[in-house]
């Protein structure tokens, strides 16, 4: 996945979801400060939004230590919902699937409290044997998610997906480190 015999490798992270699921908070919670517009009004991000997050070391190495530059991209919502078309057309779609084409992660935004869409499903599917990448699937808005309702949404989601679920909260800072986490991890394989 990375050539660890660069100085420092380049490794970019894509948030793909329906519109509106929370790409852009989480986004701002990772950087831990305002990087995205956050709106009620669904679709608001268009064009993907590029951000450098910082360098880490991956390298087990101290004498000649390896480090990879990690870039998130906030991507626009995909589709508005579950009978409704996709949002995005021409240039604007295009521009993001050459972010998804080029990623070498990607995070699937699940908005907990719609749940996951059938339209979202089958692209979760296709992103996974189309790119071959890793995807990690996010459940967020955890705290508007009636608490008895949460294990029983993630492991619905785990079993559809077939992928583990990070539960997200970009009002209580809920996964945030252990998606970053889960990233590093990724990284070091």
């Amino acid at each position: 996945m990375i050539d660890l015999n660069d100085e420092a490798v380049d490794f970019k992270i894509v948030l793909i979801g329906p519109e509106n699921s929370g790409k852009s908070a989480i986004i701002n919670s990772i950087f831990g400060k305002y990087i995205s517009t956050v709106s009620e009004v669904g679709g608001t991000t268009k064009m993907p939004i590029k951000k450098f997050w910082g360098q880490i070391k991956i390298g087990k190495s101290k004498k000649n230590p390896k480090f990879a530059k990690l870039s998130f991209v906030d991507l626009g919502g995909l589709y508005a919902g579950e009978k409704k078309s996709p949002i995005m057309v021409g240039r604007i779609l295009d521009e993001t699937y050459k972010e998804i084409d080029n990623a070498h992660l990607i995070i699937h935004v699940v908005d907990g409290k719609k749940g996951l869409s059938k339209s979202f499903e089958k692209l979760h599917h296709l992103l996974k044997y189309r790119y071959q990448k890793p995807i990690i699937v996010v459940i967020s808005k955890s705290d508007l998610i009636d608490a008895n309702n949460i294990n029983d949404l993630k492991n619905h989601i785990e079993k559809r997906l077939e992928n583990k679920t990070i539960i997200t909260s970009t009002i209580t800072y809920q996964g945030i480190t252990e998606l970053l986490n889960t990233i590093i991890e990724l990284l070091k394989k």
